[in-house]
């Protein structure tokens, strides 16, 4: 390897650091991991994408719907009424429906790939709007390194949960799989040869890649989510300090003529500020418009999966309902976040000092008032507002249905 690939290389390495934590940078890191998904959000890259990412993509895919759809599916309708293995049958199809977000995620993308590539773009021109030097650039960036934590961490989680449920049984004695009452259709019995060594490739091409699926979707998702909601706390700060910087701006006019500059200062910023604002409200209804099937689906495939992992039993879905709680959790944290941050923001308009402002200025801001008044939100295609009381309503239903069925049903 020459000196010139050994620099990209590392370059490339380190923009993954939390300190480069600017939207451009953030946007090429989520687009390199979703390229390798032949989704390209980025128009800025125009290098085609692979061929071999195809064929792992369109691989995994087909490994995924085997283990998690056409097994399932046989397992619940054809296995079931022969053995009557009711537990057996409940965590096959608590696993099925936990993992479902995965590729429900990926398919939406890819189907909405160009219209999500247009969003991109705009969030990229609506950032290229703020100058590099300004406290609003700078407490952005602050916001954004928050972000890149949040998206990292989030990261990490579901990857570590599902790499830990895939390769827990390579470390045990004797032959073992992820869950070891999970049968593939047409591999019966699954621990003698080759039935073990071919279920046991497929069962791991399938997690890695399924975990690989929702982990870089919810990689986006928080970047672009976590963007909107450091606009808008910076814009708050902006607020908060409207009349202290057009006192400063102003400070060396003469008192006749301050008064009409320093209102002047004042409504450029609230335009600049309320164009800014508009803007995100705009952008952030646009990637929900897109995702919002998406995520009512996984809604309802993770209340019916957590519902069915109870019961089945704790001891025996206990690595599956940490990563199904934890999308739950994710999406709620991020609807929870921009709730915040509106709310911030509208508090903001409030303490702005308007009182002191010029009628003109006045009427402004109780336009931006009136607005901000409208709590921005994320929802799960219109049915549910993703919040911590969303969160708290899924686990209390998912356990209401859970002890109903577990007083009726005998098994």
């Amino acid at each position: 390897m020459n000196s010139g690939v050994f620099k990209r290389v590392l370059r490339h390495f380190l923009s993954y650091s939390i300190n480069k934590c600017d939207l451009n940078t953030m946007v090429g890191n989520v687009n390199f991991f979703l390229r390798a998904l032949t989704v390209n959000i980025d128009k800025r890259n125009t290098k085609p994408i692979s061929v071999i990412f195809y064929i792992l993509t369109i691989i995994g895919l087909i490994c995924y719907y085997y283990v998690y759809v056409v097994s399932v599916v046989w397992y619940v309708f054809v296995h079931y009424p022969a053995t009557g293995d009711f537990i057996g049958t409940i965590i096959m199809f608590s696993i099925g429906a936990f993992t479902e977000t995965c590729p429900i995620k990926l398919l939406f993308m890819i189907i909405h790939r160009k219209l999500i590539a247009k969003v991109v773009e705009r969030y990229l021109r609506c950032d290229a709007q703020i100058d590099p030097g300004s406290r609003l650039h700078q407490n952005i960036q602050s916001h954004l390194r928050t972000v890149k934590k949040r998206g990292t961490t989030i990261w990490l989680t579901l990857v570590i949960i599902a790499e830990i449920h895939c390769f827990t049984p390579f470390f045990l004695p004797g032959r073992h799989f992820p869950d070891d009452n999970y049968i593939l259709y047409g591999l019966e019995p699954m621990i003698e040869s080759p039935n073990y060594e071919i279920a046991t490739v497929i069962i791991t091409i399938t997690i890695s890649s399924a975990t690989y699926y929702v982990a870089n979707c919810t990689a986006f998702m928080v970047m672009l989510l976590g963007y909107t909601e450091a606009q808008i706390l910076s814009l708050s700060e902006e607020l908060l300090n409207v009349w202290n910087d057009a006192e400063k701006e102003t400070e060396h006019i003469d008192i006749e003529s301050r008064s009409s500059a320093l209102n002047s200062f004042i409504s450029e910023r609230l335009t600049f500020i309320i164009k800014l604002h508009n803007e995100n409200i705009t952008l952030l209804k646009r990637i929900e418009g897109v995702l919002r099937v998406s995520m009512a689906l996984e809604f309802l495939f993770l209340m019916a999966g957590l519902i069915a992992a109870l019961l089945g039993g704790i001891k025996h879905t206990y690595l599956e309902i940490p990563f199904a709680f934890a999308q739950i959790f994710m999406n709620c944290y991020l609807g929870q976040k921009i709730i915040n941050a509106s709310e911030t923001f509208e508090s903001a308009v409030y303490d702005c000092k308007w009182e002191l402002f010029d009628k003109t200025n006045m009427r402004t801001v109780l336009i931006v008032l009136q607005n901000s008044q409208k709590t921005l939100n994320l929802s799960a295609g219109g049915v549910a507002i993703l919040s911590f009381q969303c969160l708290m309503s899924v686990i209390q239903s998912s356990y209401s249905f859970y002890t109903t069925l577990q007083s009726t049903l005998k098994y």
